[in-house]
């Protein structure tokens, strides 16, 4: 569904942090992003949405190029975006945040929507769709942020660092969203993940990041030991 050909994108045409990527995410796959702090994860992600200026190369999603296009209009393709942090309104309330985020919806498929979504997150269920988001709890905010992204039924997910921050505990729940998201909701994921044990047990691919330049490729099921965890970060590079 995703294509990147040839991306060299940064904030300087002097000094590019992403140096001439291509990858694919294929229809129903889960394709993840692992590498060290400053090798251009999050610039990927914000070079397809084009949140990151001077993107030289190509971006073709669904069949559409999307290069250079402004980001309301690549989400308005199908592409929902989760960024790093979990970005949400806090001095707005929970059902506040939803109605915003999903302004473009009639009444009728708000309500859809909003059920549907419910069914993922426990935040949802306990009866505080009035609570101010700013009293959520770092768990709490991230499922808000991620029910945001959903309400506007995307074909295609990215997801930068969704577990960045997150106690142990809340990183197992928002997996077991992402797990249901996945098998009911969204088919088609690129996700950006420090915690390389989620990732390789979410995905179905994960590529190596290293300075700006996609190092090694494998499939997640290969990387059944630690053994060969390591050998894929600190073994011979491709």
């Amino acid at each position: 569904m995703l294509e990147l050909k040839n991306i060299s994108s940064g904030y300087t045409k002097e000094n590019m942090i992403l140096k001439g990527i291509s990858l694919t995410v294929g229809d129903n796959e889960v394709v993840a992003i692992v590498g060290q702090n400053g090798s251009g994860k999050s610039t990927l992600a914000k070079s397809v949405m084009n949140l990151v200026p001077y993107i030289d190369g190509e971006i073709i999603f669904n069949g559409e190029k999307i290069t250079k296009k402004e980001a309301p209009a690549v989400s308005k393709s199908g592409i929902g975006f989760f960024m790093q942090g979990g970005r949400i309104f806090p001095n707005l309330t929970l059902e506040e945040n939803l109605i915003f985020t999903s302004r473009s919806l009639d009444k009728r498929e708000y309500i859809n929507r909003l059920d549907r979504v419910n069914t993922y997150f426990e935040l949802f269920n306990n009866r505080r769709m009035n609570l101010q988001a700013s009293y959520l709890s770092g768990g709490e905010q991230h499922q808000l942020a991620l029910a945001m992204v959903l309400m506007n039924k995307p074909k295609f997910l990215i997801l930068d660092e969704p577990s960045a921050g997150l106690s142990p505990a809340n990183v197992k729940s928002l997996y077991n969203a992402l797990n249901k998201i996945k098998e009911n909701e969204v088919k088609s994921i690129l996700i950006i993940e420090q915690n390389v044990n989620a990732a390789i047990e979410f995905s179905d691919r994960i590529l190596l990041l290293q300075e700006g330049n996609i190092a090694k490729e494998e499939l997640s099921k290969n990387l059944n030991s630690s053994e060969k965890i390591d050998e894929f970060f600190f073994g011979k590079l491709n």
